[in-house]
């Protein structure tokens, strides 16, 4: 891709259609050629203050025009956007701010709270609004400067549930890379309109069929950032005719159970795709169900990798109900055993990937780097297996696997069978040690408070579609919602580290 870095993804999407609506937020509608205008003159005003090639920059943002622009004013000139967390603590703010080596950050107004107790000397701070305008006041960059394909220009910190948060080193080749192989596996063309939903702060913000459309000539819309509202989702879906959307499973269940998005809204939609953790196939079931026509796609991704490495084709979904899917076009997936030997089909080993998409290592870590990259494959940390036909079944986080008597006890298939119960809201299964069998499982279950299910009933459901020692010894029944990173994800390390409480019961 030599050559190509992200501000081509904006320029050849602009030389198909300069006329047509590229970006909408709220009441805002840029064509191609105003967004284009837009960015140089972001670039240009960063320029005029210094800001250049290898130079660090917070993005403190919600989803907004402003954070599009920035982001390829950013890549224009060289530099390297940090995207932050606005769900994080200034805690969490300051180690990204110091690891990063930021001395530029763009904040919202609303925002400049997570700045709070971290040292600013030094730094240049730019708020949106009268401090951003000013920098599309500066005229339009006229001259770019040379940028390569290898530079680097994003830091994406990963939500750090196995202890401080790091960064995934990305250059503009991994993310053209990342991207192109979504235009290609999933078709989108300048006919596509993309409600984008997660937050522009997240891997999956731009980097999910954000990018791809830009680069087809398509329609990006953003959705608001916090307090997910299905009516207005729902609204958005018919306005734009979106043809295209990710969401994650918990938003999947909100939008179910909301009844506030009419089955008419869906008409247009030819992709729902939906990942972030597992989905149980259950949820696929009822969405399907109540809206037979769209198709819900699984796939999964991570940071450091693709963010999109697998994904289950329609033909697949009812056959392979429970896979991740096949591998991307220009993604490898191997199962390897412990020693490092490719695992035989049906064999749970851990899941490593190949691909130009891939991270180019961990910011200031090399030891931790090391152990991820090795001869050109990324270890992912999680466990699965591969079936006859490749297609690839995630069985959970490496670490989370327990082994109870002797026997390996992997979380994620416990939690999709108690999912499967009609009380059960949420669930994660951690191994906590045991005199007789090392360790078993102990379940941590939100239940409807309505719904007065004992641990006896839920064991016993897990018995019907479980092996007697997968079954967790240990309940923890309760009616608030599980701890969970600022991604979504359920914080284990959290629920690990809980002591015996009085509300445990064990069987």
């Amino acid at each position: 891709m030599t050559g190509f870095t992200l501000r081509t993804t904006l320029d050849v999407g602009a030389a198909r259609s300069p006329g047509t609506v590229a970006l909408v937020f709220e009441e805002t509608e840029l064509t191609y050629a105003e967004l284009g205008r837009r960015v140089d003159e972001v670039a240009a005003g960063l320029d005029r203050l210094g800001f250049g090639a290898g130079d660090a920059l917070l993005a403190v943002l919600p989803n907004c025009v402003e954070y599009v622009e920035l982001f390829y004013a950013v890549a224009t000139l060289g530099g390297i956007i940090v995207p932050v967390n606005y769900l994080l603590s200034p805690e969490e703010v300051r180690h990204i701010k110091v690891d990063s080596g930021a001395a530029w950050i763009v904040v919202d107004g609303s925002m400049t709270g997570l700045l709070s107790g971290i040292d600013l000397s030094g730094t240049r701070v730019i708020q949106r609004g009268d401090d951003y305008q000013a920098l599309r006041e500066q005229g339009v960059l006229t001259t770019r400067p040379q940028v390569a394909p290898d530079d680097v220009v994003l830091l994406q910190y990963t939500s750090g549930t196995t202890g401080v948060a790091k960064a995934a080193v990305h250059t503009h080749h991994t993310l053209m890379w990342n991207t192109v192989q979504q235009v290609v596996d999933f078709g989108v063309t300048q006919r596509d309109s993309y409600l984008c939903v997660p937050a522009l702060c997240w891997a999956a913000g731009f980097h999910d069929f954000t990018l791809a459309a830009f680069w087809t000539g398509g329609r990006v819309t953003l959705l608001p950032s916090r307090s997910f509202d299905p009516a207005r989702f729902g609204d958005l879906l018919v306005r734009h005719r979106v043809s295209i959307v990710v969401l994650v499973p918990s938003v999947l269940r909100i939008i179910l159970r909301s009844g506030l998005v009419p089955a008419a809204a869906w008409d247009s939609i030819r992709l729902l795709a939906c990942g972030g953790e597992a989905l149980p196939v259950e949820l696929i079931e009822e969405f399907e169900a109540a809206l037979p026509g769209v198709w819900v796609m699984q796939c999964y991704g991570m940071t450091e990798g693709p963010m999109i490495m697998t994904y289950l084709d329609r033909d697949s979904a009812v056959r392979k109900r429970g896979s991740a899917g096949k591998a991307m076009s220009m993604t490898v997936i191997e199962i390897r055993r412990s020693d490092g030997a490719v695992a035989d089909p049906g064999e749970v080993g851990e899941i490593v990937v190949r691909s130009p998409a891939s991270m180019i290592g961990y910011h200031r870590a090399p030891e931790q780097t090391a152990l991820a990259l090795r001869d050109g494959w990324l270890r992912t940390g999680d466990n699965g297996w591969l079936d006859e036909e490749g297609y690839l079944y995630v069985a959970g986080r490496a670490k989370d696997m327990m082994i109870s008597g002797g026997l390996n006890v992997y979380p994620a298939e416990i939690e999709r069978v108690l999912l499967r119960h009609p009380a059960v809201r949420e669930v994660a299964v951690v191994g906590v040690p045991h005199e007789t069998y090392g360790e078993v499982g102990r379940a941590h279950v939100v239940v409807a408070p309505e719904a007065g299910v004992t641990p006896p009933e839920l064991a016993r459901h897990a018995r019907e579609s479980l092996a007697g020692y997968k079954v967790p010894r240990v309940w923890v029944l309760g009616a608030e919602p599980l701890p969970r990173t600022t991604s979504g994800k359920v914080l284990k390390s959290k629920l690990r580290e809980l002591p015996k409480g009085t509300s445990d019961v064990e069987l």
